[in-house]
């Protein structure tokens, strides 16, 4: 058999860079999807002439090292805080309160209190600390 002109060989190539679109949009698209923490929703509420504004208190409990109780400041028996949260928390009940501990108070004595804050209807409880420097 006779040829004319050069030997051609042809050489089979998969084309692959639409792939690559498609790639490259699957991790654009997971990586915006994946990065939303906060409401992607923006809304502009309406107002009102009438109503008041709810005004949410944070309580504040102490407990010193020796596991004296103290409300606002004020030291106060354990059964007295439960009576004046269980107002508090009737009043309000999304009451928030801060837990101020001394670092080296007995955890046990912790607990208790949150036994306490627990019984007296308190559900939003914060244990303050400080972060290191």
């Amino acid at each position: 058999m006779k040829t004319f002109g050069a030997d051609i060989s042809r050489r089979t190539e998969i084309n692959i860079t639409s792939l690559i679109d498609v790639i490259f949009m699957l991790v654009v698209f997971f990586m915006i999807g994946s990065t939303f923490e906060k409401p992607a929703l923006a809304l502009s509420l309406p107002t009102a002439s009438s109503g008041e504004a709810l005004r949410r208190q944070m309580l504040t409990v102490s407990l010193d090292e020796a596991g004296a109780l103290y409300l606002e400041g004020e030291r106060i028996a354990e059964a007295a805080l439960e009576r004046r949260l269980m107002a508090e928390s009737l009043e309000d009940p999304e009451l928030r309160l801060a837990l101020d501990c001394d670092g080296r108070l007995a955890f046990q004595r912790v607990t208790e209190i949150m036994d306490i804050l627990n019984r007296a209807g308190v559900k939003n409880v914060a244990i303050r600390h400080e972060l290191p420097r």
